[in-house]
């Protein structure tokens, strides 16, 4: 039986002024109910469940914590930075993971040029260069000689604590476009996903060569290649992917994505900026908690900041149980409404210090969470472990902020979902 919405709901979901294709359905279904067409007002309540913002945003849910803390990270792989509040639209925090580090891939030896459908470079992240995590990054707004207005982003290496007065190494790249065409444009790979990105130029790229050719473990995982790894930095083409021939959009195809995220993003959620796979990961101080105190009856070990876990939101402990964010499938955070996905798997990025860049011998905490984190419930046999929630901000978000203290409300509940 297909989910239902009231009447009274479906006033409520038109008077949020949500998004013009919920109102449209809940007006729809409000005209129908009063000509008493039972199979029409039937197929209209199932095609306002698709569409359940409104009900979500009407009140109820259970209450369980407030925001503690808000990240983005600019460039992927890099030094988080702290917010108070955030704005957000459909993929993530503002400013969250719009650029990101790519290494040239060897040209095949049955090629003699890449062709403009080639996938030239790939992401290079802290699983392969941990210095990257040494690395904070800013975006500024700066007057130039005419008094426009310029986007900078700001990249500053130091080993040590952000407030430390040792020296840094840092350079400046203008992200205003060269006479309003887009810099080079290429292909890079995420996983199995394939980018359309814009090159950021010389001085980017020589400082971070700098940089990689100095980690002992990039050159230690490039070294069967007998080559160390060129690299560049780059963000999201601002051009749309059709116009540059490159790529073309399709509908979104994980069947564990929640069918009314797909509906909501009218079925193609897209690639989310420069993500791994979704846009939002959100984590919470409690399973921190059992995390670290475990690092620390095992002996030997201190316990880690939340940083080690990448998240974007963080929900302060207090009523909220350790972990039970892997039964929450819809949440309100403030007036802001997140699909959760799934949880997130652990990898080695896990184990690197965020301030340092150093990664630990023992490989925690993945190696203490093995034990209550991995191969539990549905979760894969020998698979991943897991920490943390992908979600997806769904309804409409213009003008729409997310702030540390904002309470959060679990709207609804149900299995896990756990995939590598």
């Amino acid at each position: 039986m297909p989910p239902t919405l009231s009447i009274a709901d479906a006033v409520a979901a038109a008077s949020e002024g949500l998004d013009s294709r919920a109102t449209a359905v809940a007006l729809a279904a409000i005209a129908l109910s009063f000509l008493g067409g039972p199979t029409l007002v039937h197929l209209l309540r199932w095609m306002a469940a698709w569409f359940r913002l409104g009900v979500f945003l009407i009140g109820g849910g259970t209450t369980v914590g407030t925001v503690s803390d808000l990240y983005v990270h600019p460039v992927k792989s890099m030094r988080a930075t702290r917010l108070e509040e955030s704005a957000l639209d459909r993929k993530g925090l503002e400013n969250d993971r719009r650029f990101m580090v790519v290494y040239e891939r060897p040209l095949p030896a049955h090629k003699t040029e890449w062709g403009k459908t080639d996938t030239t470079h790939r992401f290079l992240t802290q699983r392969q260069c941990p210095s990257l995590a040494t690395i904070s990054t800013a975006i500024d707004t700066v007057r130039t000689d005419d008094g426009k207005a310029e986007r900078v982003l700001v990249l500053e290496q130091a080993t040590v604590a952000p407030s430390s007065s040792a020296p840094k190494v840092s350079v400046r790249v203008p992200l205003a476009r060269l006479d309003g065409k887009p810099e080079t444009t290429y292909l890079a790979g995420i996983w199995d996903d394939v980018v359309a990105v814009e090159d950021l130029g010389e001085r980017a790229a020589a400082f971070l060569q700098a940089i990689a050719d100095a980690d002992e473990e990039l050159a230690a995982s490039f070294e069967g290649g007998g080559r160390r790894p060129v690299v560049r930095l780059v963000r999201e083409s601002l051009s749309p992917l059709s116009s540059l021939g490159l790529l073309k959009g399709g509908p979104e195809t994980r069947a564990y994505v929640p069918a009314y995220a797909k509906a909501w993003h009218g079925g193609a959620l897209g690639k989310p900026t420069l993500t791994d796979g979704f846009p939002v990961l959100i984590a919470s101080e409690a399973s921190l908690d059992v995390v670290n105190q475990r690092l620390v009856h095992k002996g030997g070990h201190k316990p880690i900041s939340m940083s080690q876990f990448r998240p974007n939101i963080v929900i302060k402990r207090g009523s909220i149980e350790p972990f039970e964010e892997d039964r929450w499938k819809v949440v309100a955070i403030g007036n802001v409404v997140f699909a959760i996905v799934k949880a997130c798997p652990r990898c080695k990025q896990s184990c690197t210090d965020q301030t340092t860049g150093t990664v630990s011998k023992a490989m925690e905490p993945l190696e203490t969470m093995k034990a209550f984190r991995r191969a539990f419930g549905s979760a894969p046999k020998n698979g991943s472990v897991f920490f943390g929630q992908n979600a997806i901000p769904i309804g409409r978000l213009e003008g729409k902020t997310i702030k540390v203290g904002d309470p959060v409300r679990v709207l609804e509940r149900g299995d896990p979902v756990y995939i590598d």
